[in-house]
């Protein structure tokens, strides 16, 4: 196969010329211990701690290593995720956290591809990202003085939160019909709009196509299931073996996200969250309380790395929820100014639906995983959509999500509250 051609099967796995390359998969019976290290490997990185003992960050560590984001054998790449997939489909439910586990390690994986490329060639890797609508923005398609106004609010929001990351990756190069965003993770506030377009950097265009990557895994193998029980086939034995694999990755990362969570520590929050939780006026609720808010104390207090989960995934009682975290909202929304949930009633469906419930009134567990549960939103996303909440402090210097803010702290108080023991 041409490199051409194999580079496209691998920037999506989903295209005509991946599909060719996995049909020449060698039977079941004839594979190697080749392809069940192929497939460790392209999901144990994964498992790493995401923080070392001293309670800093080690997101560096958890991604997938230069030989699988590049690797020497597209055909090879190819049938070993299709492997885990039809594994997957033999011994999980499509919505369990070993399936969702892959997708995740597969759409990271994809993002770092797909990075690579567009470093490489910039715009024409417009022909290589999957066929998602994306389209080079033309000179005319927004106007000059709102991009001024886009690119300086950007530039100022990196400058703000202490970051010097801001590139020609966070330029406006591209656009998309806004109603492609809906099945992705971003919010439609986070983009400018004009007649039916969204306007994006390449950062956020290539992050979306990544995970319609994810998504599409998590449909493959829905869909192999379905057929699978059909026939009534059951699981080959080397499906059983790399369904293996994925379960231990799965739970070591499951170990490592549940020990974060726990009571909630208002004195380690950061300070964009104590000033949401003070009350904003209403030009800035609707974020600081909706958005920002909601996922940071969810996850703050259920479990603060879970990126792809569900909260059913940590917890089997929904009073964590309705007891400890919506209150805290709730109560944050009426010290605005005018009270948030007085005259917008409808935002406290809006909370729930960010929490990864759906569009329901009364959650329940089971409910878990009709719509994403949102992680908070990364600091230069804070500062470009409510500048008022970001007044950092030394330790915001070193982190990018108010998250992490939260873990650093919680670490650090856990290691002096074991001096004070000793």
């Amino acid at each position: 196969m041409p490199d051409r051609e194999a580079e496209r099967a691998l920037l999506d796995p989903f295209s005509d010329e991946a599909r060719t390359l996995a049909k020449d998969t060698p039977p079941l019976n004839q594979l190697g211990t080749r392809y069940i290290r192929g497939c460790r490997e392209r999901l144990e990185w994964q498992a790493k701690p995401s923080v070392d003992d001293d309670g800093n960050p080690i997101q560096r560590q958890k991604a997938p290593p230069d030989n699988i984001v590049s690797p020497p054998d597209a055909k090879f790449d190819i049938a070993v995720l299709y492997l885990l997939m039809q594994s997957c489909a033999a011994c999980f439910s499509p919505t369990s956290f070993e399936v969702r586990t892959l997708a995740s390690c597969y759409r990271e994986i994809v993002r770092r591809r797909l990075k690579s490329a567009y470093l490489e060639r910039r715009e024409e890797v417009v022909d290589l990202i999957p066929d998602i609508g994306l389209e080079r923005a033309g000179e005319g398609d927004m106007p000059q003085e709102d991009l001024y106004k886009v690119m300086a609010l950007r530039k100022f929001a990196s400058h703000r939160s202490g970051k010097s990351t801001y590139s020609d990756m966070d330029q406006v190069r591209f656009k998309l019909r806004w109603s492609e965003l809906l099945g992705s993770d971003s919010e439609l506030v986070e983009f400018y709009i004009k007649d039916g377009w969204a306007f994006l950097s390449p950062n956020d265009a290539l992050e979306i196509a990544a995970h319609r990557t994810g998504r599409e895994i998590q449909d493959y193998i829905g869909e192999v299931k379905r057929k699978m029980e059909a026939a009534g086939v059951k699981p080959h034995p080397i499906f059983r073996r790399i369904g293996e694999i994925v379960s231990e990755v799965a739970q070591l990362t499951h170990r490592d996200l549940v020990a974060m969570g726990g009571e909630l520590r208002d004195d380690l929050f950061p300070p964009c969250i104590r000033i949401a939780e003070s009350g904003v006026d209403a030009g800035s609720r609707n974020y600081a309380i909706t958005v920002l808010l909601t996922s940071f104390l969810s996850h703050a207090r259920i479990s603060p790395l879970a990126g792809d989960a569900k909260i059913s995934d940590f917890v089997d009682d929904l009073s964590i929820v309705t007891e400890d975290i919506l209150p805290r909202i709730y109560e944050a929304g009426s010290r605005c100014n005018p009270p948030l949930f007085e005259d917008q009633p409808i935002e406290k469906a809006n909370i729930l639906y960010h929490l990864g419930f759906g569009l329901i009134q009364n959650p329940r567990l089971v409910d878990a995983g009709n719509s994403t549960w949102y992680i908070p939103p990364n600091c230069e996303k804070i500062q470009r959509e409510v500048p008022a909440l970001c007044q950092p402090d030394p330790l915001c210097q070193r982190i990018k999500n108010p998250i992490m803010y939260y873990v650093i702290k919680s670490k650090g108080s856990d290691r002096s509250s074991r001096a004070n023991e000793s």
